[in-house]
């Protein structure tokens, strides 16, 4: 009986949880114009957390001269952005992805909606107004401010 009970209840842990991104995870390269690195990541990964993760997530170099600067924020305000920041595997998710741009240069950002999984709805929010990350594949940053991306199991 107790066996039997473990199973049903591992099995319905396994069958009951809202959403969990499948396999191995994911990696997606945001591509930069503009701005002191070419490109930041974002992803999540088995053994990853929302917390900054030594060995996973990677600290963003320090701002140039005359360029942009851009990096996700640590939910730890001491630590600095992030130029990799890889999340657990349950779901939703999201990151804060601060962008500075440099006078009137605007920043770039654009990514393949390749690497989204599929059953996977990536957005990105800018200005109040929200963006699926399948069909939207590039956007300008004029202003600095801090972009929003989602990421939940598609409807």
């Amino acid at each position: 009986m107790i066996r039997s009970s473990f199973h049903y209840l591992f099995l319905a842990g396994i069958f009951g949880l809202a959403a969990v991104v499948s396999g191995q995870g994911f990696e997606l390269k945001l591509q930069l114009q503009r701005a002191h690195i070419g490109e930041v990541f974002l992803g999540c990964q088995d053994g990853a957390t929302s917390a900054y993760d030594r060995k996973i997530d990677i600290f963003a170099p320090p701002p140039g001269m005359q360029t942009g600067y851009v990096g996700f924020t640590s939910p730890n305000p001491k630590l600095p952005l992030l130029y990799k920041d890889i999340r657990g595997l349950d779901l939703p998710q999201e990151w804060k992805l601060q962008c500075q741009p440099e006078g009137n240069q605007a920043i770039v950002l654009s990514w393949s909606a390749d690497s989204i999984p599929e059953g996977l709805a990536l957005t990105i929010k800018q200005d109040d107004r929200a963006f699926d990350m399948r069909t939207v594949k590039r956007m300008e940053v004029k202003k600095t401010t801090t972009l929003l991306i989602e990421l939940k199991k598609a409807p």
